[in-house]
């Protein structure tokens, strides 16, 4: 578990590694077991304005970025008189410039809630409702692989009833293409007998294969009949997707004692399973308030963790921030998540505390990380299956009123993080890198105009990038602006032959350099030598013509197209290309004959046979010694081989007295 450390490094200053210094490390480390390879820093991008400034800039949709790091950020700005949805295309490490995607025939009104999903090869899928009165409708498009236009929009539900009482969808994509989203229907927005707003609405769930949306069929609400509270663009359903299509979805829901929950299902293939409640009625014993805000996130093998922001349980107390857990849907455990645990480090009573914003979370396997915005600092903590960390401080005394602190999880632990800066009229982002060893770089990014910084966007590629967009700025001054991370490659393994070799070519394989934005090419170490760069596959014939006997450190660095360089896990190349020799000692008429490889490969015993020239021959011994009847001159030959393969046939003449 890896908790942010108090050390910051300029994104922009940072020594790219020596090839011959990242050999000579290895050399001096391959005694151990697990070889420590330090991380490599990532490269935190200048501000990129993705649009304005401009007055006709209305709404920040989303971010998404898949695994090979590729992805878009949507947002809603007015175009002839009436709002509509346009989004940017991150790929090949650039953003395209935007375009408008709720395009054609269908398309003739307002549009609004747009938001975002990303799969690999640049693959995009938009969603957003089309405003027709008191039955809106939502329509997607698809960008596919290789395509740099979107498809004509479909639809994916015809009845929406009137969106703007809080439709909020969400919206989740596997590498694959497969993807699910979630939304709120409201059916019923002044029902008899609910307190504060509260309404009645179907939480619905949409599956997309290829271009096409289908419904599950019916909606995952636990009971219809439950009223939900006041409709929000922050309080709408979640929904989160593993890498096989699979996901969860989130919502909130008032149980049977009229207080506002979270409840979840997992949604597999096109059925749902159980609604589980996750925030209990019960903490500690005491029975909880209702929640204030939440947060889900669904890692690539079905784990999940929700974090939730919970009221104050008297007058004068404080929120506090609670996390629960849901192992892999492989695990005996997945049917449901397990008992929720404090990730506040105290709350308003933790040192820089305040009020508490709405936290957010991203889960990785069995860690999780969760986002933290208390008073005007902003914060972050590690938890795992058996632990929860105690906070650290992510601001530097810059922190916002409510930093809205956003997170996003790598596979290794590594992380990228978000917090807004500054006052009511003046602010940035900082954003933030977090090694796997966790060793922090950030960098401020702000538009060129200035201003407040109102939404604030994270996306991961689960590799260790991320992807940041806000809205800066009011009026004719609101601009857009994208901040990307580009991680360095993750560490790998480089496999080299087992045993001893002699052999004219060795044939070295290593593991794909796990990594996101652009390609990675290879350079193959030797001890301290680059034999071999930019190479594109995950293999190479290593000829040994100028190799010296002994233990070899092969080592491969793996380089993006921004420099950045990673060194795999060391490997030994046990190398012998010399033949066995005969070593001859007499005294008298005794002869000691041995058979020697002074490279240390070893001489394979099995493999000598001798004839010792009196009409005597000795096999599978490579030490032997003989007593001649008579004196005179003997012919011997010796055959032989070493551990390494390497075959000898040895004539001396022995003359005894």
């Amino acid at each position: 578990m890896h908790t942010p450390g108090a050390t910051t490094v300029d994104a922009q200053s940072r020594p790219r590694p020596d090839l011959r210094a990242a050999a000579l490390a290895a050399l001096a480390l391959v005694c151990f077991i697990a070889w420590p390879v330090p991380a490599a820093f990532a490269t935190i991008s200048a501000p990129q304005v993705i649009e304005g400034p401009s007055l006709a800039l209305s709404d920040l949709g989303g971010v998404a970025l898949a695994p090979d790091g590729t992805g878009g950020v949507v947002y809603a700005k007015e175009d002839g008189g009436r709002q509509h949805v346009f989004a940017a295309q991150y790929v090949g490490g650039a953003w395209r410039p935007a375009q408008r995607v709720d395009l054609g025939p269908t398309q003739g009104f307002a549009s609004s809630w747009p938001v975002i999903a990303a799969g690999n090869g640049g693959r995009l899928a938009v969603v957003w409702v089309q405003e027709f009165g008191a039955a809106d409708r939502l329509f997607s498009a698809t960008l596919q692989p290789g395509a740099r236009r979107f498809e004509a929009p479909v639809p994916v539900d015809t009845n929406v009833g009137d969106s703007t009482l809080g439709i909020a969808p969400s919206i989740a994509m596997a590498p694959g293409g497969q993807a699910l989203l979630a939304y709120r229907v409201v059916t019923n927005a002044q029902p008899p007998g609910a307190a504060d707003g509260g309404v009645l609405a179907e939480v619905r769930v949409a599956k997309l294969g290829g271009q096409l949306w289908s419904s599950l069929g019916t909606p995952v609400n636990r009971n219809l009949a439950a009223f939900q509270p006041a409709p929000t663009a922050s309080n709408g359903p979640q929904v989160g997707i593993d890498q096989t299509g699979s996901g969860v979805v989130a919502w909130q829901e008032l149980d049977d004692q009229f207080a506002t929950r979270v409840y979840a299902r997992r949604v597999f293939g096109a059925a749902a399973g159980i609604a589980r409640q996750v925030t209990p009625r019960d903490l500690g014993g005491v029975p909880s308030l209702s929640i204030d805000g939440f947060s889900l996130s669904v890692g690539r093998f079905g784990e999940a963790a929700v974090v939730w922001r919970q009221q104050p349980a008297a007058p004068g107390a404080s929120s506090r921030v609670w996390l629960a857990t849901m192992p892999d849907q492989f695990a005996t455990e997945a049917a449901a998540f397990a008992a929720p645990r404090l990730a506040d480090g105290g709350g308003a009573a933790a040192p820089g505390g305040g009020a508490l914003g709405v936290p957010s979370v991203s889960v990785s396997g069995s860690e999780a990380l969760v986002g933290l915005s208390v008073g005007q600092t902003a914060q972050a903590l590690d938890a795992s299956e058996a632990e929860i960390a105690a906070p650290s401080r992510l601001d530097k005394n810059d922190g916002a009123a409510d930093p809205g602190t956003v997170v996003t999880l790598s596979s290794d632990t590594a992380a990228v993080l978000a917090y807004r800066t500054g006052t009511a009229t003046r602010g940035s982002v900082r954003l933030i890198e977090r090694r796997s060893d966790g060793v922090l770089g950030d960098r401020v990014l702000t538009g060129p105009r200035g201003g407040v910084v109102d939404l604030l966007k994270i996306a991961g590629s689960g590799v260790g990038d991320g992807l940041v967009a806000f809205t800066q700025g009011t009026g004719a001054g609101r601009q857009l602006v994208a901040g990307v991370v580009d991680a360095a490659p993750q560490t790998f393994a480089v496999q080299a032959p087992i045993d001893w070799v002699g052999d004219k070519v060795v044939k070295l394989a290593w593991d794909p350099a796990v990594h996101g934005v652009g390609g990675v090419r290879y350079s193959v170490v030797v001890d301290d030598d680059v034999v071999a760069e930019g190479l594109q596959t995950t293999a190479f014939d290593l000829p040994t013509a100028e190799l010296e006997d002994g233990a070899r450190i092969i080592a491969v660095v793996a380089t993006d197209p921004s420099g950045q360089e990673t060194s795999s896990i060391p490997a030994t190349l046990r190398f012998d290309a010399s033949k066995p020799k005969l070593q001859v000692k007499t005294r008298g008429r005794r002869v000691q004959l041995r058979v020697v490889d002074g490279t240390g490969s070893g001489v394979d015993a099995a493999t000598v046979k001798a004839s010792l020239g009196n009409g005597r021959t000795v096999s599978a011994r490579a030490k032997m010694t003989v007593r001649y009847a008579k004196a005179g001159r003997y012919r011997v030959v010796v055959r032989a081989t070493d551990q390494a393969g390497n075959k000898a046939t040895i004539r001396k003449t022995v003359r005894v007295r």
